[in-house]
């Protein structure tokens, strides 16, 4: 019955009623479909940030290198030695004055005075550099690291060694494995391969510009590392060259001939196969450019220039010649 109100108005209950189960359910899958459309948009546009973050990172370190060179008139050393032929440390460290760094880089024991070596952090019976341990414990340096990767920041975490330094998703490039300089890596370590100097970034040999005769444009510096590598009994295996030592660590004169956060390219471009790397040995010296960037990866040329190389890039007639500074081959298609 109608209630009668002083102005005259009346009011009733709605006739209307609440939403039916089937109605809420046709609404849910509405939602749901449209999520499912709009999600791999989403995904691909954050992958697209991230991407481009990781070669505003290479970028960064493309001039910091270039203003190494301007500096010294040659490119840094891929790795030295530390005092008495202790491990030393990496390009790295050389250049992160030029990485608006210099305030770390002027605490950094070069030397190695107390324990003679100046890259390896860990503890432990080979006790590294407790200065350097703990200048860059927890030290994290966002231009080394690709944020498209899940690989861990930090490594040596684990007692004795206690050193949480950073781990970078990029490595220097020592030339390739056709090059006049290759030769076969001792297996002293468990880890066999080929190792170089016909790159930008080598172990004892800094490389003048005007040495890289194929042209800094034709020339890869650094390539990127920053997926997971896998076996047949472990699906998550860290395929980094600094082979879980750390950004900082340099060779040493143990007669392994080790490179550390540096490679000879002997594989193909996004190669994850962690036996094909030789990545249970230690340490391995041929990891390859690759990446969690659907299709490729980013590299960096020693001009500066960043770029995405595609997986399908042919190995030996381009990765190659790109990776050697002076094999004459300059007419190199990979666009």
């Amino acid at each position: 019955m109608n209630k009668s109100h002083p102005n005259g108005c009346t009011s009733s209950r709605s006739s209307r009623s609440a939403f039916t189960l089937v109605e809420l359910l046709v609404v849910i899958a509405i939602i749901g479909v449209l999520v499912a459309l709009l999600l791999p948009a989403v995904q691909a546009a954050r992958e697209a940030a991230r991407r481009t973050q990781c070669a505003n990172n290479l970028h960064q370190t493309g001039l910091a290198l270039a203003s190494y060179e301007s500096s010294h008139k040659v490119f840094p050393c891929g790795g030295l030695y530390g005092r008495g032929n202790g491990y030393g440390h990496s390009w790295w460290v050389r250049i992160l004055p030029y990485a608006e760094e210099t305030a770390v880089y002027d605490k950094f024991d070069q030397f190695g005075n107390s324990s003679g070596y100046t890259g390896w952090l860990g503890g432990g019976t080979h006790n590294g550099n407790a200065v350097n341990r703990d200048l860059l414990r927890k030290k994290d340096f966002k231009f080394m690291f690709c944020p498209s990767s899940n690989l861990p920041r930090f490594v040596l975490k684990v007692a004795p060694h206690d050193a949480n330094v950073m781990s970078a998703t990029y490595a220097g490039i020592s030339g390739a494995t056709n090059h006049d300089s290759a030769t076969n890596k001792s297996s002293a370590g468990g880890a066999d391969g080929r190792i170089c100097s016909g790159g930008v970034l080598n172990n004892f040999l800094a490389v003048k510009a005007a040495e890289v005769t194929d042209g800094l444009s034709n020339t890869i510096s650094v390539g990127e590392q920053s997926d997971f590598c896998r076996d047949s009994s472990n699906p998550r295996v860290d395929c980094r060259s600094d082979c879980g030592h750390g950004f900082c660590m340099g060779p040493g004169g143990d007669g392994w001939q080790r490179l550390f956060n540096i490679t000879c390219v002997v594989h193909r471009l996004n190669e994850k196969s962690a036996l094909a790397l030789g990545v249970p040995g230690n340490c391995g010296p041929n990891r390859a450019i690759q990446s969690t960037h659907p299709g490729g990866a980013m590299v960096l040329f020693a001009d500066g220039a960043t770029k995405f190389l595609r997986e399908g890039i042919d190995t030996t007639t381009i990765l190659y010649n790109l990776a050697n500074r002076d094999d004459g081959n300059t007419q190199l298609n990979y666009e």
